[in-house]
């Protein structure tokens, strides 16, 4: 594993894949919901549980997919191999889902299944690899902050390309004459594109970078006695269960806020796709600026006060907007921009609490299992948006909400803006404090790191001086 500085270049190298990972995540969790009950023609309770099915998928895929990185062995590494192999697949999910296809309905819905199936998978694929090498391209904490805070500017980008640039899209393509079916599917190859293109230059600019060495030697052939036994001693890490508890409220808070911002803008607000692209936009470009000075911000002080600090700041924003209301779109744009602080804190730390922990496992078990480590969170992710999805689409109906109309009903709207404001709000909220408990604090992580270095070596080493963290 590298243990020097990296280069800016070998930096951009991993952080390049960001944009892939942020364009067809964000893509999907942001807009498909929209685009089955505006669009597909299905309903908003039925397209929820479309969206839930996936990760009962996951529940079986991911953990599995973790497993079969850590024993993966050949002569390209054991992660980047599913890297490269996912990228076709992703796009091509990505287009097929945001097809409207003229069907009845339960085959119409079954279609969608299907085609969130294949996309979960394939994004499972490259998300762990991708996740977990990020842990081994440099074991030196500042730098893994560094590499993280290339990623984080780089996912805004892919960020932008699955927010405002397709709904920007779709307002001009229709204006041309597309029908807002072709419009969407225009712009869901346009995603698919920059996700394939960011994934395949991310697999060529960090070749060398993975240690065939670093595949266990002593791990034995797969099984599912193994499988098991991986899950249930990850299931009784404190650090752990605490990251993954965060996880799956932040994604809570992410989807319900993100796939509620396009309906809060076109319904309450009464604007256009174009005009939500701003506000979309604005979170984007504000988030890449954050980026540093978080960054800073975690050299200057440490990683767990950074982040709970700015999302608990974030969530009390969304809980005051729900009784000041968005008057404008400035003020629309105001509002992302000071919620987007707590998010872009998120997606700069998560990793590096992730990080901590394998470092911390392997010092405790001898064995490297970042792919399943990195799998439960990933899972944990994607239950989280899930969840905010069936719950969104069972909100919508319950409230009366009525996609044939342009003007909808105080009810609706009303339940709009709570999922626009105070109930992910609150819910970012709980995600910020839950890591307040976390007991891998910086300071004795690096102490473990110089004696993780010893113990592979084989030299003598001392759990004195973190033995608080090793109970």
């Amino acid at each position: 594993m590298n243990k020097n500085k990296l280069k800016v270049s070998e930096i951009l190298g991993y952080a390049v894949g960001g944009i892939g990972d942020a364009t067809s995540y964000n893509f999907v969790i942001a807009l498909f919901s929209f685009f089955m009950t505006t669009i597909a023609g299905i309903s908003p309770a039925v397209a929820g549980m479309i969206i839930s099915a996936g990760v009962v998928w996951d529940a079986v895929t991911d953990p599995i997919v973790g497993y079969l990185i850590d024993n993966t062995k050949g002569r390209y590494g054991k992660r980047r191999p599913w890297m490269l192999g996912s990228a076709l697949p992703l796009g091509a999910s990505m287009i097929l889902m945001f097809l409207k296809v003229d069907l009845p309905q339960t085959q119409k819905i079954i279609y969608y299944l299907i085609m969130v199936f294949v996309f979960w998978l394939s994004y499972t694929a490259f998300n762990i690899a991708y996740y977990s090498f990020g842990s081994v391209i440099t074991e030196d904490d500042s730098e893994r902050v560094k590499v993280q805070a290339y990623r984080n500017v780089l996912s805004y980008v892919g960020l932008f390309c699955a927010s405002s640039v397709p709904t920007f899209g779709v307002a001009k393509l229709v204006e041309r004459g597309f029908t807002d079916g072709d419009a969407w599917s225009v712009m869901a190859a346009v995603a698919a594109v920059i996700s394939v293109i960011s994934i395949v230059l991310m697999w060529r600019f960090t070749r060398g970078k993975e240690s065939v060495e670093e595949v266990r030697a002593n791990r034995g052939k797969m099984n599912v006695g193994g499988f098991f036994k991986d899950i249930a001693s990850l299931m009784k890490m404190k650090p752990y269960l605490l990251i993954i508890a965060c996880a799956l409220l932040a994604n809570v808070y992410m989807t319900l806020f993100n796939s509620s911002l396009l309906y809060y803008v076109c319904y309450n607000m009464g604007l256009s796709e174009a005009q939500a692209s701003m506000m979309f936009t604005t979170s984007n470009i504000v988030s890449i600026l954050f980026s540093p000075v978080i960054a800073k911000g975690v050299a200057k002080f440490n990683k767990t006060n950074v982040f709970v600090g700015t999302m608990v700041f974030s969530g009390l924003v969304m809980v005051f907007t729900k009784f000041t209301g968005i008057p404008n779109i400035a003020m629309g744009c105001a509002y992302v921009a000071l919620t987007g602080l707590g998010t872009c804190a998120y997606w700069l730390c998560i990793f590096n609490f992730l990080f901590d922990v394998v470092d911390y496992n392997e010092f405790k078990t001898g064995t490297r299992r970042d792919g399943i480590i990195m799998s439960y969170y990933s899972f944990l992710l994607k239950l989280g948006g899930a969840a905010a999805a069936a719950v969104q689409g069972i909100l919508l109906e319950k409230s009366g909400f009525n996609v044939e109309l342009a003007v909808q009903n105080e009810s609706a709207l009303g339940m709009i803006g709570t999922m626009f404001t105070i109930l992910p709000g609150v819910i970012m909220i709980g995600s910020g404090l839950v890591m307040l408990l976390t007991p891998l604090k910086d300071k004795e992580m690096d102490l473990l790191r110089i004696e993780l270095d010893k113990k592979r070596a084989g030299e003598e080493y001392s759990t004195e001086k973190f033995e608080s963290i090793m109970k």
